[in-house]
């Protein structure tokens, strides 16, 4: 459902990405008031727009999930961009579902170019095919596109 449409009562926003995780607080006269001031969003079906972060998120999917659950996601994500770049800095071949993780990351996707750049189809190019990159080419995709693909 989308984040508008929950019912009314107070959500404790555990992190907002593609959606907005949430947890509902049953009992929110008990908690901290700074929790209510700076974590919480009161949800009243009144027309109101809602904003956390900067980011308007009335639109967004909201998703009950526990901190756990996130932090494991976190967990697993991290990791896997740790493969990739072991794999991309070894220069290795790469294959599958990995070589379509990387060519997402460097902007080109299996529908085609999402980046016009052609400093990044070059790099795209030398992917598919398993050869290797350049010492400024191995920068740009460990030291920027894979750390930013982190936050």
């Amino acid at each position: 459902m989308k984040f508008k449409d929950l019912p009314e009562g107070y959500y404790f926003i555990l992190d907002i990405n593609k959606s907005v995780y949430v947890k509902l607080l049953e009992n929110h006269e008990e908690q901290e008031s700074f929790v209510l001031e700076r974590e919480a969003i009161k949800v009243v079906h009144d027309g109101r727009t809602y904003r956390k972060y900067g980011r308007v998120i009335d639109d967004l999917e909201a998703e009950f999930k526990t901190y756990e659950e996130i932090k494991k996601e976190r967990k697993s994500r991290g990791a896997s961009l740790g493969h990739l770049k072991r794999r991309i800095a070894l220069n290795e071949p790469l294959t599958g579902e990995v070589l379509k993780s990387v060519l997402r990351i460097v902007g080109v996707g299996d529908e085609g170019a999402i980046s016009k750049d052609p400093f990044y189809m070059g790099i795209a190019d030398k992917l598919r095919a398993g050869q290797p990159l350049t010492d400024y080419e191995l920068h740009m995709m460990i030291d920027v596109r894979l750390v930013h693909e982190r936050f």
